[in-house]
């Protein structure tokens, strides 16, 4: 497997947000509440995009039914209400000489 880069890690500051597409798959490189994920560009609600998605104090929410999903463990936010939505889909991140990316 080799290093992919995707952003310069001291570039992920809060409401960093940026589309990536890996290996065939559409990815979402986000960053907030001190939190940096790669998680798949569509809703696991619906499968609607996150591209234009509001990041804050480390949630993600969908803009077409307002669902915030945590980034520290992809869950849907809102107890019973989105207790069947299923969690992000989440890729493992890496970090080499001040890069942030992934193996592939």
């Amino acid at each position: 497997m080799s290093f992919y880069s995707l952003e310069s890690t001291s570039n992920l500051t809060e409401g960093y947000s940026r589309q990536f597409i890996i290996d065939g798959k559409d990815m979402l490189l986000v960053h907030s509440g001190g939190l940096t994920r790669l998680i798949s560009t569509a809703c696991p609600h619906n499968g609607y995009p996150l591209k234009k998605a509001k990041l804050a104090h480390g949630c993600i929410q969908c803009p077409k039914h307002r669902i915030c999903f945590s980034l520290e463990n992809g869950e849907a936010l809102g107890g019973d209400a989105v207790a069947d939505v299923p969690s992000l889909s989440r890729y493992e991140l890496a970090e080499e000489n001040g890069e942030t990316g992934i193996y592939i």
